[in-house]
């Protein structure tokens, strides 16, 4: 199979392997928002929501004070690609350190097992200039043509 990154391509085994790689974005000092792209597959008969549920479980009990703020439906890119998923808001406290977080969990292709997830992280709750960079984020993304 051709594997893409951002940097190139390259050959691996067609062999089942799933992909779980991340892309974290970050300023330089530390500061602002950090964006990442991290990828998962839903299990057998696993659905959307069940993956999410089964997410949030595992986050709490790798971080403390886990505080969902919310949950809902979200579109992703333009109508044109029709992507749907689901759009969570988060604190919680990891090392000692209070995160906030924005996820947008979607399947890449309808009937594909493949998940992509989007996350913008900050230390710091999501003031209006954060909020409008994870809309812009969210709207501008483009599937990769097959």
């Amino acid at each position: 199979m051709r594997y893409h990154i951002n940097e190139g391509q390259f050959d691996v085994p067609d062999d089942g392997r799933v992909d779980r790689s991340m892309n974290v974005l970050a300023m330089p000092d530390g500061s602002g928002t950090t964006l990442i792209v991290s990828r998962d597959a839903l299990r057998t008969q696993e659905n959307l929501a069940q993956f999410v549920a089964r997410q949030m479980s595992d986050l709490t009990r790798q971080v403390s004070q886990l505080k969902e703020l919310s949950r809902g439906d979200v579109a992703i890119g333009s109508p044109l690609h029709n992507l749907r998923g689901i759009e969570l808001a988060t604190q919680f406290k990891q090392n000692g350190q209070a995160l906030y977080q924005r996820q947008a969990v979607f399947q890449q292709r309808a009937g594909s097992p493949d998940v992509l997830v989007l996350t913008a992280s900050s230390p710091v709750p999501f003031d209006a200039e954060a909020l409008a960079l994870w809309q812009r984020t969210l709207a501008s993304f483009q599937p990769r043509a097959a």
